[in-house]
């Protein structure tokens, strides 16, 4: 039986190769990702780094680390490789007294200036009109890669229903599903086989964005268990879109529908108030987010994220037996595209008969035998 269902999950993944739009759609989690680091700002983008050669003098580093950060590198080549890489970096190289600043040149605007002053005044004895003072406030987190970091999760779910309906829209038009009547897999392993594909990306996606972003002390048994339960939402938005569709555009254009629960979801339990939440229950999404609010800001318990998790598994639960019979209709052997297969094959067996009938009329007369398909027998 797992055979069989791994056999149904390499020819989707195979298949799934050959077209640009399911690639995109297993590549799309990590490019969001990356973006949203790229947006998100850093706690040291306001601070002056610099990078100076191993001997450098002590006094000097000491003075610089009262603006900024250091890093000590061991050679030139070293220093240059640090200065070329994406972030702002400046290096400072002693040249008997007097100091060179060496830049990529794309760094922020005023940063250069600052640090010149700075090494002048040290150079001189100039008091800089600076005071530096360093508070701690605690442990802090982004808005934007916190609240962005939970949509793309939540919203990564969508991405798996989608594999789903590609790849039953291809076997329809291939008319496969109609072929497995004479296979020997059976329907629900063709059904566990093709909603394994589904299941599996809200995790590679998740995973792929908690890594990126560079979210540290994650409990990742809670991560996986909310994951498993916001995957089964996917399996079901698959199939329910798959089995009515007959081609990429339409299925496309039905997924769509489902973006509005999520962006309400989302935003709504973003933006209203407390006591308005009740509004969001009924959304297997809203509770979906609030399992990745917790974890990512470390506050979840077993308690509460087995309550969300109940509460998705009850509405999943119930939209699948709301679903469940048009679904079935939708993967039944004999619907109209197993029907047209099956009137081809009778169709061309017939034609076959014909001219096989013809062609022992025709032997008898020149040979005074009759074929009698396959058997030989005197007229």
């Amino acid at each position: 039986m797992l055979n069989k269902i791994f056999a149904v999950v390499r020819r989707d993944i195979k298949s799934g190769t050959r077209d640009f739009l399911m690639v995109y759609i297993l590549i799309a989690p990590f490019l969001l990702a990356l973006a949203l680091r790229a947006l998100v700002p850093s706690a040291g983008s306001t601070t002056i780094k610099t990078a100076v050669l191993e001997g450098t003098d002590s006094a000097f580093v000491s003075y610089l680390e009262n603006y900024g950060t250091v890093e000590v590198l061991r050679d030139r080549p070293a220093l240059i490789d640090r200065i070329l890489k994406t972030d702002d970096i400046f290096g400072v190289i002693d040249n008997d007294g007097k100091h060179e600043i060496i830049r990529q040149g794309n760094e922020s605007e005023g940063f250069s200036e600052v640090l010149a002053y700075i090494i002048r005044s040290y150079e001189t004895d100039i008091k800089l009109p600076v005071e530096v003072v360093i508070s701690d406030i605690g442990w802090n987190l982004s808005p934007l890669k916190h609240q962005g970091a939970i949509f793309l999760i939540v919203f990564g779910s969508v991405f798996g229903g989608m594999l789903i309906v590609l790849t039953l829209v291809e076997e329809k038009m291939s008319n496969t599903i109609a072929a497995i009547n004479v296979s020997p897999i059976s329907k629900k392993e063709f059904v566990i086989g093709k909603g394994l594909t589904g299941f599996a990306m809200p995790f590679i996606g998740s995973f792929a964005v908690i890594f990126i972003l560079g979210f540290e002390g994650i409990n990742y048994a809670m991560l996986a268990v909310l994951i498993a339960c916001i995957s089964l939402i996917s399996i079901i938005i698959g199939f329910s879109v798959g089995v009515v569709n007959t081609e990429p555009i339409s299925a496309i254009a039905s997924m769509k529908t489902t973006f509005v629960p999520i962006l309400a979801s989302v935003f709504g339990a973003m933006f209203l108030t407390e006591k308005l939440h009740f509004l969001l229950y009924w959304s297997p999404f809203y509770w979906a987010y609030k399992g990745m609010d917790e974890i990512i800001l470390q506050t979840a318990r077993w308690s509460n994220l087995l309550l969300y998790c109940l509460m998705i598994l009850i509405i999943t639960t119930g939209v699948f037996l709301l679903l469940a019979k048009r679904i079935k209709h939708g993967l039944k052997l004999n619907n109209n595209t197993g029907g047209i297969y099956n009137e081809r094959i009778s169709t061309a067996w017939h034609h076959s008969h014909t001219l096989c009938h013809f062609r022992n009329i025709y032997h008898s007369q020149k040979t005074g035998f009759d074929l009698g398909y396959g058997k030989n027998k005197a007229v």
